[in-house]
């Protein structure tokens, strides 16, 4: 399932302060996001962030609030699932309204939040999910690859961030490619 430029939109589950600050190889995650950021940016896809009750876990990480701008407009759940959020069920509706059909995952925890948004969303053939494996966590390192088994046993193609900027990018010496180029080195 390769992704399409025109009918793309990036999912970043719960990247919270004080959630974000317990996750294994936290830094790793921090950077895929971010690059994901970048790529969306440079092909203007929607993005949807959520935030896992923030009175309690804080706001999104601040570089991300920054690369994100405009973009940057949290939807604020308590369920775990994001489809559970009436909020965040009537954007994705809106985008998939307009073409989009592929989804990148990204987020914590991959265990909870992102596997049963993904679960959800696969009840669904309208969407197709696309999780980022290492731009996902979990504050326990078993959890987080318990958390990607079960979604690649629900039938979703589990990716690296380089290959989903690679399916996307498709070629280089492209201005996109070349906009890339600084996130990827």
């Amino acid at each position: 399932m390769v992704l399409g430029r025109h009918e793309t939109a990036l999912i970043i589950i719960d990247m919270q302060v004080k959630l974000f600050a317990k996750i294994h190889g936290r830094e790793a995650i921090l950077k895929n996001v971010a690059t994901l950021i970048h790529l969306a940016n440079i092909y203007h896809f929607p993005i949807l962030v959520t935030e896992q009750y923030p009175k309690g876990l804080g706001k999104t990480l601040p570089p991300l609030i920054e690369l994100l701008g405009e973009a940057y407009r949290p939807i604020e759940k308590t369920t775990f699932s994001c489809l559970g959020n009436e909020a965040f069920t009537a954007r994705l509706n809106t985008l998939g309204e307009k073409g989009v059909r592929d989804l990148i995952i990204c987020g914590i925890e991959t265990h909870i939040c992102v596997y049963q948004t993904i679960r959800d969303l696969r009840k669904n053939n309208r969407w197709r999910t696309h999780p980022a494996a290492d731009a996902t966590g979990s504050r326990v390192e078993a959890n987080w690859k318990w958390g990607l088994d079960l979604i690649r046993d629900m039938g979703a193609p589990v990716k690296p961030t380089e290959t989903i900027l690679y399916e996307i990018l498709q070629e280089s010496g492209t201005p996109e490619f070349k906009a890339m180029l600084p996130h990827i080195k």
